[in-house]
C-alpha cells in the first residue's frame, strides 16, 4: 500500500486583503461627492448672492483661467456709478450742462494728483454759498429737513439703523457712492428710462429701476429679512432741489 500523501497545507489568506480593495472604491466615491457639490455650489452661488445680497466666494475665480481677467482698477480711477453719469449727462441740459462745461474748463494743479477733488463736498459737489451744494448732474442739496440740511438727511441713508422700526434702505459706497448713486437715478429719470414718476403738489417723486444692485433693504424689517437687495432708488425733488433719496 502506497503511503498517503499529506495534503498541502493551505496558506491562511492575508487578513485585510480585501479591505485593501475597499477604500479605493470609498475614495473614488468621495471624490465624486465633492465633485457633484462643488459643480452645485458654483452654479447655485451666484444665484443666491443675486437673490439676497450675500457676498459667497465664486470657486471660478480662484482657478488659474480666471486670474488673468481679474483686473485691479487703478486709483482715482471712475467707479461704475460716476461712468454712467458722464456717459449719460452730455444730454442733459440746464444746470447740469452748464457745471459740465465749468468743470472741464477748470485747470487743475499739475501737483493735485489724489487732491484733484479739492474744494468739491465729498469729492463731488460744488459749493455755490449759503450751504447749498450742486452735484455733477445738477442736483442742489440745501438747508432743510429735521436734521437741518437735505444732506444730512441723505446720509442716514448711507448706513443701516438696526433698530429703526420698519424698513430702511442703504446705500452702497458710503456717502460717495450715495451721492453717485441718486445722480445716476436722476439722470435715468429725466430720460424717462426704466422710471415711474408721481406728482405730489410741488413735488417729484420718481422711483428708477437702476437694473443693478445699488443697496440693500435695513432696519427692523431688513434685518429680518436678511437684508435683501435694493435695485430701485426712490427719489423726492423740488424742481432740482433733493427732499430725499433712498434705495428700496
Amino acid at each position: 500500500m502506497d503511503p498517503e500523501v499529506p495534503a498541502e497545507p493551505q496558506k491562511p489568506a492575508r487578513p485585510g486583503a480585501s479591505a485593501h480593495r475597499r477604500p479605493k472604491a470609498g475614495k473614488s466615491a468621495a471624490g465624486i461627492a465633492i465633485a457633484v457639490l462643488a459643480a452645485l455650489y458654483t452654479f447655485l452661488a451666484p444665484m443666491a448672492n443675486e437673490r439676497f445680497g450675500w457676498k459667497l466666494p465664486d470657486l471660478r475665480k480662484n482657478s488659474p483661467g480666471d486670474r488673468t481677467a481679474q483686473v485691479v482698477q487703478p486709483a482715482g480711477s471712475d467707479s461704475p456709478a460716476t461712468a454712467e453719469i458722464r456717459n449719460e449727462r452730455d444730454d442733459a441740459a440746464g444746470t447740469a450742462s452748464e457745471y459740465s462745461s465749468s468743470q472741464s474748463t477748470t485747470t487743475t494743479p499739475p501737483t493735485a494728483g489724489a487732491d484733484d477733488a479739492v474744494g468739491l463736498k465729498y469729492g463731488l459737489l460744488k459749493d455755490l454759498g449759503g450751504q447749498r451744494y450742486m452735484s455733477p448732474a445738477g442736483l442742489i442739496y440745501g438747508p432743510g429737513s429735521a436734521e437741518g440740511h437735505r444732506l444730512k438727511h441723505v446720509e442716514r441713508h448711507a448706513s443701516d439703523q438696526p433698530g429703526r422700526p420698519g424698513s430702511h434702505g442703504v446705500f452702497d459706497g458710503g456717502m460717495q457712492g450715495t451721492l453717485e448713486t441718486i445722480d445716476a437715478a436722476y439722470v435715468r429719470a429725466k430720460s424717462g428710462q426704466r422710471t415711474t414718476t408721481q406728482q405730489d403738489g410741488r413735488r417729484t417723486i420718481h422711483t428708477v429701476d437702476m437694473g443693478r444692485r445699488v443697496g440693500y433693504v435695513g432696519g427692523r424689517d431688513g434685518n429680518r429679512r436678511r437684508n435683501p437687495m435694493a435695485r430701485r432708488v426712490q427719489l423726492v425733488l423740488e424742481d432740482q432741489r433733493v427732499i430725499t433719496a433712498y434705495p428700496k
